[in-house]
């Protein structure tokens, strides 16, 4: 079964994100976050977390109000929540924590996205050329 993760933009989109059959976790992950990708732990939700790593030194990107209130900490930029093995494999996001979300008033788009998808319906975040990622974007 492949791997659902939560993306959340600055405006405050959260989508499930399907990885694809061809797509490894980090490329997906980079994908989605426009970037080189660093881990924000400890959180509020105690889920993995990612962000793109120089979120800070990027112009297109803004505070983003719904995952810092989420997680307890200060994020830029789009952020991907996921969860993680006992060996440190990355997962998809739990669905109980899928379900707080909700009860607590966040509208998940549950469509069936691809971090290709994401790309294209955002294109504001993800100006064209500006992909520090391995994967191919078409």
């Amino acid at each position: 079964m492949p791997n659902k993760y939560l993306y959340i933009n600055e405006i405050g989109d959260a989508v499930i994100v399907t990885q694809q059959p061809n797509e490894d976790s980090l490329t997906c992950l980079q994908t989605l976050v426009n970037g080189l990708i660093e881990l924000v732990r400890p959180n509020k939700l105690n889920c993995d977390v990612w962000c793109n790593e120089e979120a800070l030194f990027q112009p297109n990107f803004g505070i983003n109000l719904v995952a810092s209130f989420m997680t307890g900490r200060q994020l830029v930029g789009p952020i991907v929540l996921t969860s993680s093995n006992a060996n440190g494999d990355t997962i998809s996001f739990p669905q109980h924590l899928l379900n707080k979300l909700r009860n607590e008033g966040l509208m998940i788009d549950t469509g069936d996205y691809s971090s290709a998808d994401i790309v294209k319906l955002y294109p504001s975040t993800y100006p064209q050329g500006n992909h520090e990622t391995n994967s191919t974007i078409s």
